[in-house]
């Protein structure tokens, strides 16, 4: 149990040193490209292309499959049961703050001088709405599925809400920064991967609750995105020609 709960430990610290590692290099970069005043612009971006929607999907779709298969029932019962055995006393309230990991890391970016894909004005109104969205979908789905948490407490285990938030920013530093690198959306999924993790660990939440959060946290970004980017055109003044 010692030596799991030190593995757990040098796991969560790897990812903080592998974002500031990512952070630092970045910034060495954007020094040098100081000289040219300026950074290289974002390309492009179509946010609800259907390859983009797959992963997501998939996601949600196991997690609703999970409701009425006994297959993926048992599934979460024995990872349940391989919790309870192998890390029988684990708890800790890590996951309660690395679900805002992900987010905080975007505005970490953004202060030490890297540019992503928008203002952080913009990037706030995305975060808002995102926010309110994936809320609501959590909500609604915690009260009518009336799902049992593996540890017995409460009836609102599916989806897990906090993977959902932690992906939220996950993703957000995806669309924001995964264009200049991708080791970006690697330590933002990395981080909400691990916050996942420690929900079942906890015993809090069945695998398919939190498979399930990470693809609604994803799909709602994803469309938030897209929304805003509908908006802000929407919003552009045409162009009058005069001859």
């Amino acid at each position: 149990m010692k030596a799991f709960s030190t593995a757990i430990s040098a796991s969560l610290v790897a990812i903080c040193l592998f974002s500031s590692v990512t952070i630092s290099a970045q910034r060495i970069d954007s020094l040098k490209t100081s000289f040219k005043k300026t950074q290289p612009l974002a390309p492009p971006k179509k946010y609800l292309s259907a390859k983009s929607l797959i992963i997501p999907v998939v996601m949600i779709d196991y997690g609703f499959s999970a409701l009425k298969s006994e297959e993926l029932q048992e599934l979460n019962r024995k990872i349940a049961e391989e919790v309870t055995e192998d890390a029988s006393g684990f708890k800790t309230k890590v996951d309660d703050y690395l679900k805002y990991a992900p987010i905080a890391s975007v505005y970490l970016l953004n202060a030490a001088g890297i540019k992503g894909r928008h203002k952080i004005v913009d990037r706030t109104i995305i975060l808002g709405m995102s926010t309110i969205l994936v809320n609501q979908v959590v909500t609604f789905l915690k009260h009518t599925t009336h799902q049992l948490r593996p540890d017995g407490s409460t009836y609102n285990s599916f989806p897990s809400g906090h993977t959902t938030t932690a992906f939220v920013g996950a993703e957000i530093m995806n669309q924001e920064f995964g264009w200049r690198s991708p080791w970006y959306s690697v330590a933002g999924y990395t981080m909400a991967t691990a916050t996942g993790v420690l929900r079942v660990m906890n015993n809090r939440h069945w695998l398919s609750d939190v498979i399930t959060g990470a693809g609604i946290g994803i799909l709602t970004t994803k469309f938030s995105y897209w929304l805003y980017s509908k908006w802000e055109n929407s919003m552009r003044p045409k162009r009058v020609l005069f001859y």
